[in-house]
């Protein structure tokens, strides 16, 4: 909304004050402003009175000769046919500029023009005009248009956000430049007119809490006065009649939507309803609505005139040969309001204000200041006034304790600034002992409902800057125990992983194209196409990440993503993806390795004992995966993406994915013991063992015997000599115990044990 600064002269004392400066203050302590200059580069252009009008000889044309100073005329050839003599123009003279305009004399057909009428467009008032711009007030000839139309005068546009509807007027503006600069508030007084007459208004929705309706009659529609549109010119609306234009006006300078209906068009009653489905109306744009029971509608017993709070209807608008009207004054509901306008795609200034909440009490008085303007401005005579109001407003007391305000701003509470800043935002308090008491007033019923609120209010008003930082003093608590999920988040990101938050939803193309079941869980009105089913997998979900990452030129990543998959029921997982480069400088590229280092240092940490057994999953490389069991538990795989896959996904590296159940995963117990105290036995063995026995399974045997302190596997290969399907794999035994030395017959006994037990269960022999 654009506010001119010398308007708010009507409302308080502005003298002293510097536009910039208020605008700042504004934006620290109430709503975003901007500072510009209604200004345009004019010069040579007067006002000027018609007094004599005759056709162009040979031309389409009119020559006018109009009265530019005390005894001085000029000859003007125009296009304009509407302008009469003793009208008041605007005239650019010879050599004048209008912007970007240098204006010269011409001569059509042997008649001289010595300068040029001009139109509200031209003059940058309006985005367009009809003809030129007349005035049917007197001024005096030879005035400089420069400060006739106000040129020059500071504007200040404001952004309020959507709980401070009480700042999109004049008003509203100037209450809160009161409080936050601390000027002298001016009395303003209101006409009064009281209701009289007879008019039937029915209120059929709840939605529509106060209605007022005025009829006079009489009056003359015509151009309204100069003082009036260059308000309306500085804040960016155009003037159409003085009706209409008073309308704005008193909306601009109160912050009340109003509407005139011609009366001839309209039959009493007058009724606010829903809207029937399939209702049309054509609005004053000229577009037809097709309406809905989202729509407020004003309407007569036939047919619908406007719909409330938004946009009147063409065929009941006012025009110049309208004699009569009623004037509106209302307070619509601002959620209904703002479905009504989003349902049609309109956003105009009356719904603007409407869905930001007006004052329901502003009702009236805005009205009665329309009927005066519209009384002297176009005549006629106030026949009939009806204020439906059944449910008068009633203010929310609000109590703020003098503790509370304490506790919440770290200030001492001030009861004479804060009566003075109430008092100056027009809210009635009583302050107390122990705080203060406030009535919400109408005008702020839509965003202070509580003591906070008022907080709020008296912080901002004084300015956050003087809030002090104390430092906070909190009663120490023990932290709270991280979860395996938190840990393992932890883990991942320090092993150098970026953590991805995907959607749930998957569409079947990347499944088909890794050869997964196509996931049961269909939804049934998906957002789009690609988002269809509830995913089975996380590894899908980590691709999509990994292409959107090529797209755009990073071919190294390392990502996981913990996230739920969806089979017979809900399932954490924790899913990884890593390709490319690990290190630039020395160059280091992922392997399988650093994928199996992983998995095994989380099983590790989160399972009591796990083994490890080939898979043959198809979008994995046939020799590079491995499936993790705990017991007959899968806790997940591992492995290389699939060379034939990696190419048509159009990865530049191998890429290494895996998945781990979370839901398996459990903290392990853990078990300390001393250094030992004896010196270690070491033992190598080598056996021949079929291809198919896993070693995992052997080597977890093997260290559940007793006195087996570690082992490893130092040598695994294949030969002919062996026989067909057979390997060699050498083991190193670390032997100790805690009581004494051992001896080599202990340790060769325990060897004789473990060799005789592997060969009866595994079928290994020693070599």
């Amino acid at each position: 909304m654009k506010v001119p600064f010398s308007w708010l002269s009507e409302f308080i004392d502005v003298e002293g004050l510097e536009p910039q400066r208020v605008a700042e203050e504004l934006t620290l302590k109430s709503v975003e402003t901007t500072l510009s200059r209604w200004d345009m580069d004019l010069d040579g252009v007067v006002s000027a009175r018609v007094v004599e009008k005759k056709p162009h000889p040979t031309r389409n044309l009119y020559v006018y000769k109009a009265q530019v100073g005390e005894g001085h005329f000029l000859q003007v050839v125009s296009a304009d046919a509407k302008v009469q003599e003793d009208q008041w123009v605007l005239l650019a003279l010879p050599n004048a500029k209008v912007g970007s305009m240098c204006i010269t004399q011409r001569d059509f057909d042997g008649v001289v023009s010595q300068g040029m009428f001009l139109s509200a467009k031209e003059l940058g008032l309006e985005d367009h005009s009809e003809g030129v711009l007349t005035f049917e007030e007197e001024l005096k000839p030879g005035l400089s248009a420069y400060d006739l139309l106000g040129f020059g005068e500071h504007i200040l546009e404001i952004e309020p956000t959507p709980n401070r509807g009480d700042l999109l007027s004049v008003k509203g503006l100037a209450r809160e430049i009161c409080a936050i600069m601390g000027v002298s508030k001016k009395e303003r007084q209101y006409p009064a007119f009281e209701d009289f007459g007879d008019m039937d208004i029915r209120l059929e929705s709840p939605d529509c809490r106060r209605y007022r309706g005025a009829v006079i009659e009489g009056i003359r529609v015509k151009g309204s006065p100069l003082w009036l549109r260059r308000r309306l010119w500085q804040c960016g609306i155009r003037t159409i009649n003085n009706v209409v234009d008073i309308t704005n006006y008193v909306m601009l300078l109160e912050g009340q939507p109003l509407h005139a209906f011609d009366l001839k068009k309209l039959r009493l009653p007058l009724f606010v309803r829903d809207a029937r489905e399939g209702e049309r109306i054509t609005t004053l744009m000229g577009s037809e609505k097709e309406l809905s029971s989202k729509n407020l509608l004003i309407a007569d017993a036939e047919k619908p005139l406007a719909i409330a709070g938004v946009v009147g209807g063409l065929e009941s608008s006012v025009k110049e040969d309208t004699e009569s009207i009623l004037l509106e004054s209302a307070y619509f509901d601002p959620y209904r309001i703002r479905r009504s306008a989003k349902s049609l795609s309109l956003q105009t200034d009356s719904s603007y204000r409407f869905e930001r909440n007006v004052d329901i009490e502003g009702v009236k008085t805005a009205q009665n200041l329309a009927i005066k303007l519209l009384l002297d401005l176009a005549g006629g005579t106030l026949i009939a006034l009806r204020d439906v109001y059944s449910n008068p407003y009633e203010p929310r007391k609000v109590f703020l304790s003098l503790e509370k305000f304490r506790r919440y701003s770290g200030k001492d509470f001030d009861r004479q600034k804060v009566s003075q800043a109430l008092s100056a935002l027009d809210i009635p308090h009583e302050v107390m002992r122990c705080g203060v008491e406030v009535f919400i007033p109408s005008h702020r019923s839509f965003d202070m409902q509580g003591d906070v609120d008022l907080i709020e209010e008296l912080l901002r008003v004084e300015g956050y800057t003087q809030v002090g930082s104390p430092i906070l003093k909190a009663p120490s608590r023990p932290s709270q125990m991280e979860s395996i999920v938190d840990k393992l988040r932890n883990f991942m990101v320090s092993r150098g992983f970026s953590e991805v938050i995907t959607f749930s939803f998957e569409d079947a193309e990347l499944y088909e194209l890794l050869s997964l079941p196509l996931p049961q869980l269909e939804i049934l009105n998906p957002l789009n196409k690609s988002q269809r089913f509830m995913r089975t997998s996380l590894l899908p979900s980590l691709l999509r990440v990994c292409l959107d990452n090529i797209r755009n030129y990073n071919y190294s990543m390392a990502i996981f993503e913990v996230g739920k998959v969806f089979l017979q029921e809900e399932e954490l997982r924790l899913g990884f993806l890593m390709t490319g480069y690990r290190r630039l400088f020395p160059e280091e590229e992922y392997t399988p390795y650093h994928g199996l280092a992983l998995v095994q240092d989380i099983l590790r940490n989160y399972t009591e004992e796990y083994r490890s057994e080939p898979s043959a999953m198809p979008f994995l490389h046939p020799r590079v995966q491995r499936a993790f069991y705990d017991g007959e538990e899968e806790l997940g795989y591992f492995g290389l993406l699939n060379p034939a896959l990696q190419d048509r996904l159009g990865f530049r590296h191998r890429t290494i994915v895996g998945e781990l159940r979370l839901s398996l995963l459990k903290e392990r117990t853990k078990s300390y013991r001393p250094i030992a105290q004896y010196p270690p036995v070491i033992r190598d063995l080598t056996l021949l063992m079929d291809k198919e026995v896993s070693l995992d399974k052997l080597i977890f045997h093997i260290r559940k015997k007793e006195l087996v302190e570690d082992m490893k596997v130092f040598s695994l290969y294949t030969d002919p000599k062996f026989g067909e399907g057979k390997k060699s794999v050498s083991f190193r035994l670390t032997f100790r115990s805690k009581e004494g030395t051992l001896s080599d017959q202990q340790v060769n006994k325990l060897v004789e044990e473990i060799v005789a037990e592997l060969e009866e269960k595994f079928g290994a022999k020693l070599r």
